[in-house]
């Protein structure tokens, strides 16, 4: 038995493999395999974090560009509005001045 132990431990190890008993019923995880359940794991936390920070940036781009939006608009509302005022008050001095009344008549050819 004990020669059993110290054999299984002149057995090379090799980076990235785990070492398999012999008496193990499991096959060994291939390299790729290795690799990504050392890897996959912690990378997890990493993807919910870029994410999250990703949402966020795309949700205060969304609410700047919403804003700059409303006050282009407002400023155009308030360009309308003054051309408004301006055409009514025009409107109101050309009613207010004596305009010569023309009479038409009709001439009969």
């Amino acid at each position: 038995m004990q020669r059993a132990l110290f054999s299984f431990q002149s057995v090379r190890h090799r980076p990235g493999y785990h070492i398999s008993r012999q008496y193990s019923s499991e096959k060994p995880k291939s390299r790729h395999a290795q690799w990504y359940s050392d890897v996959l794991p912690s990378m997890i936390p990493i993807f919910l974090l870029g994410s999250a920070v990703y949402l966020g940036l795309q949700l205060a781009q969304t609410r700047l560009s919403h804003q700059k939006y409303m006050v282009d608009a407002q400023e155009r509302v308030s360009v309308l509005e003054a051309q408004v005022d301006a055409l009514q008050h025009s409107r109101e001095t050309d009613a207010d001045s004596p305009t010569s009344a023309s009479t038409s008549r009709w001439r009969l050819w």
